[in-house]
């Protein structure tokens, strides 16, 4: 469930990250994020931020060590993670 979540907040130009306490934070377009998305967000808060955690390292990973873009880095940790 939290998967198919991600996939559809990156749908509506929601991005998630991890603020500096490693809680789950967002950024959206003004108007995506209703009462009710917002709720289903709070459901599954622990494995969002366990989904978003596994992006960010896998990205970090091939940014670094494989020396790629960061775009190219977090568009392949996508794929990694959610399988495309």
């Amino acid at each position: 469930m939290a998967v198919e979540l991600l996939e559809r907040l990156r749908a509506l130009g929601v991005v998630l990250s991890i603020d500096g306490d490693g809680r789950l934070a967002y950024d959206a377009p003004a108007d995506v994020l209703g009462d009710d998305l917002l709720a289903e967000m709070r459901a599954h808060r622990d494995e969002l931020l366990g989904l978003v955690e596994l992006i960010e390292e896998r990205a970090a990973i091939r940014e670094y060590d494989g020396g790629l873009s960061r775009a190219d880095a977090e568009r392949l940790a996508w794929v990694d993670v959610l399988g495309g």
